[in-house]
């Protein structure tokens, strides 16, 4: 789906999709439940640009990150390390974890990193990885609190901030391609509802 470019703004990308824009306004000022619902429902290569800019922001919870930092595939940089960029591009999110770990993000960790966030198998993976590895033979540090990510408790929505059931954040996320039903809540998805139940019949 193409989406028009808005107009850049102080902070804001030259390119920014106006859907995109339209979701970082809706997170700013939003509890980090709904931060960490909206990475979950991230799908594509388009979305990094997102969780580059909500990793950068100092709210930022450790849950978002810790899903951040599993999803971006960490075992392949731990089979072929390089040095972190300086300046990691919204795309190199593995090195956007660990730079900003080091200048002290994520400390706030108020809510639970679960198995969809960080797998356990991807968690043990890394972890034999990460010993297997001489002392200071990798030329970047992952950091413990990634290894064993406990705590915090499971991220609660209330209704008027669930994307799935609420109609103006419906279309927001709609419009960004994130992972919402594909019809409307209320009235248009009932019937939607209904006409699948007929055809199966």
């Amino acid at each position: 789906m193409n989406q028009p470019v808005s107009k850049p703004t102080p902070g804001q990308s030259f390119s920014l999709p106006q859907s995109e824009n339209a979701i970082r306004q809706v997170l700013k000022g939003a509890p980090q439940d709904l931060w960490l619902d909206t990475i979950r429902r991230a799908r594509f290569a388009s979305h990094n640009t997102l969780i580059s800019w909500m990793l950068c922001q100092p709210e930022c919870d450790f849950a978002v990150a810790a899903h951040a930092f599993y999803r971006s595939n960490p075992a392949q940089y731990l089979d072929s390390p390089t040095a972190l960029p300086p300046h990691p591009s919204s795309d190199q999110i593995f090195a956007r974890c660990l730079i900003n770990w080091d200048t002290g993000f994520f400390r706030t960790h108020r809510l639970k990193v679960e198995e969809r966030d960080a797998p356990l198998r991807h968690i043990s993976i890394i972890h034999q990885k990460v010993i297997a590895r001489q002392r200071g033979s990798l030329p970047f540090r992952i950091p413990l609190r990634f290894l064993d990510p406990k705590g915090g408790k499971p991220l609660q929505l209330s209704e008027s901030l669930n994307p799935e059931n609420a109609p103006d954040l419906w279309i927001k996320y709609a419009h960004a391609q994130l992972d919402v039903p594909s019809t409307a809540p209320g009235f248009p998805r009932r019937i939607s509802g209904i006409m699948r139940k007929i055809s199966r019949r």
